[in-house]
């Protein structure tokens, strides 16, 4: 037998009879048949139920008793191949009479424990059958109360663990069955600081999901007097993972939080797996009540640093989480000047992570902005780290903050020279954009900068393979673009006159908007020619080949795609003329889209085309929208910082 016995005081439920000098008749019916000295009686040997029997059990037919009886076999023998036993099959499908008629003729397969080691009342449990539960406590309880003191407390089954160490309570609470939760804290309050192999007890499951009346019914420890008695209680008794602060915060539930703190607020300085303290996870989750409720009790734990030497307002400035910032710095404002390890402070870590907002908040605000310019252990300021982690929006936020822009960190360089030596000879658009829009914040502080400074640096494709997928894309996008342009021309709206003396000619020949649709049809035939022809010389597999023939073909197509458009529009226009309403919606739908197609390919050609002025910088900041520069998950940086180790692997997926 694999029961563990732990000699602990088995308790009775208020719900049940009290047993002790009761009459016969008062008890319930099923237990009229029990004989406590079987309870004990354990069989030495076991047989393999067969399929009849182990599905009958399992659908609870009521015949099945009866086939049980007449087997030959005693029921206490019989097991299936997980090892259950009857009373298990019945326990966990939640066969109620079946259970009081199987406890009542085999009493000892109440301890019996399968191949998990789990007995039935953790298979009832788990299983969520709140009556079954009901009535293998009110079997227990009326046992144990007919045993001497010394077998009472073996009859202990509400502390057994099974093979994971799960108790039926963890069982219970784990499938979210909060009344069978409840029914067993009111047995064996004990029980609901026991933990699993994985370091879980009960009590922090209830903490887990958020039930407040359950967290209170397993706290109610207390033999002891006054609030030290208590603590002691509750420390002593409780095992594996005491963060319970954290699991209440993660739930985001305060008030599992005030009943927690309330029993014991020392619980409240304990770290979690990752050594956070309480009011560090909650500023990085940004649960804002939670973090309110934290520095309403104390503010204390502001100036306590987490294992790896952050503190929290670092955590909630790295998680973007503002109104937590604002209320840490309005409650302790000296908060402001904390480092962590790297002799970083919340600038830092705003910058580092892309967090524009906070960094608009604080270079807006004259308590906060000369945090912009000071520097951690390496030399680098807050626009240093942001241009080697290539965070766009952030940069226009901390390049206006006086000498910001000049400052040069302990391998002696600027944020322009770390952007300019780290940005990448094939395309990536997010170092581009980077690119761009710090060379446009140094240019529009020096007038000579705006023509000498240029925007963007010469590409080349990422390799070879995808270069030549990539051509044949644009190939196949001019030659459509040119056969449709050139199939329009041909076509020409209104019509040809079918009489002399202007045989042949336009109908519309003298409406101007025929002469705009003819000059933008040309065009855009014109360009996509071009673009065919200087694709195919990038055909011919030389790489400064293709990567030239890119320079002239990418313009000249984006060039074609704009006039085809505009060829369309004038060419609606020419045969609706006169319907001055459809006219004005033909319009603002063609100039919506017009602008759209812009603002989409418009980062896209232009960032590959090298030496653009500064000056032109104002027109492309829109671009940086497009950057997703919080997802470190999506793109990691590789830009060597001040000691020449790399930040990280660069990917553009």
């Amino acid at each position: 037998m694999n029961l563990i016995y732990n000699g602990v005081r088995t308790r009775r439920l208020s719900c049940f009879p009290q047993c002790s000098g009761e009459s016969i008749e008062s008890v319930p019916e099923f237990f009229t048949n029990l004989i406590v000295s079987d309870l004990f009686h354990l069989p030495s040997e076991y047989v393999l139920m067969n399929p009849e029997i182990f599905s009958a059990v399992s659908a609870g037919n009521k015949e099945c008793l009866e086939k049980l009886r007449s087997y030959g076999t005693p029921m206490a023998c019989l097991k299936s191949s997980r090892g259950d036993s009857v009373l298990h099959l019945a326990a966990t499908w939640g066969h109620l009479e079946l259970v009081k008629s199987i406890v009542s003729e085999c009493p000892c397969l109440l301890i019996q424990p399968n191949s998990m080691n789990q007995i039935p009342i953790h298979a009832a449990a788990r299983a969520g059958h709140l009556a079954v539960v009901e009535a293998l406590v009110a079997s227990v309880t009326y046992l144990s109360a007919r045993l001497c003191e010394e077998e009472r407390k073996s009859l202990n089954l509400y502390d057994l663990k099974d093979r994971d160490g799960d108790t039926a309570l963890h069982l219970a609470l784990t499938g979210r069955n909060v009344e069978i939760a409840a029914c067993l804290v009111n047995l064996n309050q004990r029980a609901s600081f026991l933990a699993n192999k994985d370091g879980i007890s009960p009590l922090y499951l209830a903490v887990e999901a958020g039930n407040v009346s359950l967290v209170k019914a397993m706290l109610k420890t207390t033999n002891s007097n006054g609030l030290e008695g208590r603590k002691y209680n509750f420390n002593s008794q409780l095992e594996g993972k005491k963060f319970l602060v954290h699991v209440a915060l993660k739930g985001k539930n305060t008030d599992v939080i005030d009943v927690i703190l309330k029993e014991d607020s020392s619980i409240g300085d304990e770290r979690d797996e990752e050594g956070m303290t309480c009011l560090s996870f909650g500023a990085s989750i940004g649960f804002y009540k939670g973090v309110c409720n934290l520095l309403d009790r104390s503010t204390k734990s502001v100036y306590i640093c987490n294992d790896d030497g952050s503190f929290p307002i670092h955590l909630a400035a790295k998680n973007g989480h503002i109104r937590i910032v604002k209320e840490i710095l309005k409650r302790c404002p000296d908060s402001k000047h904390l480092l962590n390890k790297q002799g970083q402070n919340v600038l830092h870590i705003a910058a580092n992570s892309g967090r524009y907002l906070l960094l608009f908040h604080f270079t807006n605000c004259g308590k906060t902005k000369h945090l912009a310019v000071e520097q951690d252990l390496d030399g680098n300021t807050p626009l240093h780290l942001a241009t080697m982690k290539w965070r766009p929006r952030a940069l226009p936020y901390l390049s206006r903050v006086s000498g910001s822009l000049y400052m040069r960190n302990n391998s002696g360089l600027t944020a322009l020279d770390i952007a300019e030596s780290n940005v990448k000879p094939n395309y990536i658009f997010r170092e581009r954009v980077t690119l761009m829009v710090l060379v446009y914040c140094y240019a529009i502080r020096e007038f000579r900068l705006q023509w000498t400074k240029k925007l963007t640096k010469p590409s080349e494709p990422l390799n070879c393979g995808k270069n030549k997928e990539y051509i044949s894309a644009l190939l196949l996008v001019a030659a459509l673009v040119a056969t449709v342009t050139f199939a329009a021309g041909f076509t020409i709206p209104g019509g040809f006159n079918n009489s002399a003396p202007n045989l042949g000619m336009a109908t519309l020949a003298n409406d101007p908007n025929l002469f705009y649709f003819l000059v933008f049809d040309t065009l855009a035939m014109q360009s996509a020619v071009v673009t065919i022809a200087t694709l195919i010389w990038a055909q011919l597999g030389d790489p400064a080949l293709a990567h030239r023939s890119l320079y002239v073909a990418l313009p000249s197509l984006f060039f074609a795609l704009f006039c085809m458009p505009c060829a369309f529009y004038f060419g609606v226009v020419i045969t609706v003329g006169k319907v001055r309403g459809l006219v004005v919606v033909l319009s603002v739908i063609s100039m919506i889209f017009f602008l759209v197609m812009l603002f989409v390919l418009g980062p896209h050609v232009i960032l590959q085309i090298p030496g653009i002025p500064a000056f032109f910088g104002v027109f492309f900041l829109h671009f940086m929208w497009f950057v997703n520069d919080e997802d470190d998950h999506i793109y990691q940086t590789s830009v060597k910082v001040a000691s020449g180790d790399r930040v990280g692997k660069s990917e553009c997926l």
